[in-house]
Formats: C-alpha cells, structure tokens, sequence
C-alpha cells in the first residue's frame, strides 16, 4: 500500500520508504564539493586574484610591472603590521590593514642600499631588514625566511643590471 504524497521506491529500484541514496548522495557531493571550493578559493587565491589585489593595492607602480610572489609577514613598528609582501621584477611592497588602519610601502629595488637576514628577538631566525638611503624596513614572521630572502636578492641583483 503506497500513501499518496509518499515516495514509492519500488518505482525507483530501493527499499520502500527509503529516498533514493544514490540520488540524495550525489547532491550532497556536488553541494559539499561548491562549498569546499568556495572555501578552497578564499585560503588560497590564484595568482590572477593575487595579481588584480596587487594592481589595485599599487596602483601607481607602471602598468607594466607584474607580481611574481607574494610571502605573508608583518612589518615591525611600535607593533607589529601583519600583512602581505609583495615581490615584482623591480619592486618590492608592503600591505597591511589592521582594523581600517592601512600601511602601504613600496621601494623600487634600485633603491635598496643594504638587505640582510635579522633574527627577532635576538634569537629567532625569521626577520629580513630592507634598508635605503633614507628608511629602514623590519619585515618578520615569515613562514619561509630564507626563500624569501634568497628571491628577494635575486630580483635586487637583477635590478642593479
């Protein structure tokens, strides 16, 4: 005997009274999988995201300059900026917003006189000084200091070319 308004499986191939599981089960899947996606794209962006946000960030820099990489760090001042470092064929930029409170840096490579791996604290290996003729530049907290570093002298190299 089959209600009306209830779902008959023995139409369907299933146990009676049961909602088709292959049918409920693929939904679920392609729901979850949107979500993951959603979540996935929002951790880790493409590097077309990445470039749009540097473009927008630095909008004076020449049209022609292109985001190579960009490390997660924090600049020290009276506190520490948490923020993005952002690495192009000839300059090197700084972003931070810390409740609506921005700080935006940017240094052609030509003008870096000095860089060097710094140690926080005395004795935490994480920190890398940018240094020009007229500024100094903390920059910690890197999860890949030295990879960072070595790219960061690599461009520099280059740009004195």
């Amino acid at each position: 005997m089959v209600e009306k308004g209830s779902d008959s499986s023995s139409e369907k191939g299933g146990v009676p009274g049961t909602p088709s599981t292959q049918s409920l089960g693929s939904r679920n899947f392609i729901r979850n999988s949107k979500k993951m996606q959603s979540w996935y794209s929002m951790l880790s962006p493409t590097y077309k995201q990445r470039n749009e946000d540097f473009r927008k960030l630095f909008s004076k820099l020449p049209e022609a300059e292109r985001l190579i990489v960009d490390y997660s760090c924090a600049l020290q001042r009276e506190i520490l900026l948490q923020g993005r470092l952002y690495l192009s064929e000839n300059w090197i930029c700084f972003y931070s917003n810390i409740f609506r409170w921005e700080t935006a840096i940017s240094i052609q490579l030509k003008e870096v006189t000095c860089l060097k791996k710094e140690k926080t604290a005395k004795l935490i290996p994480n920190a890398i000084q940018i240094c020009t003729e007229s500024e100094k530049h903390f920059f910690t907290s890197f999860g890949a200091r030295d990879r960072c570093f070595l790219l960061i002298f690599r461009l520099w190299q280059n740009a004195l070319l």
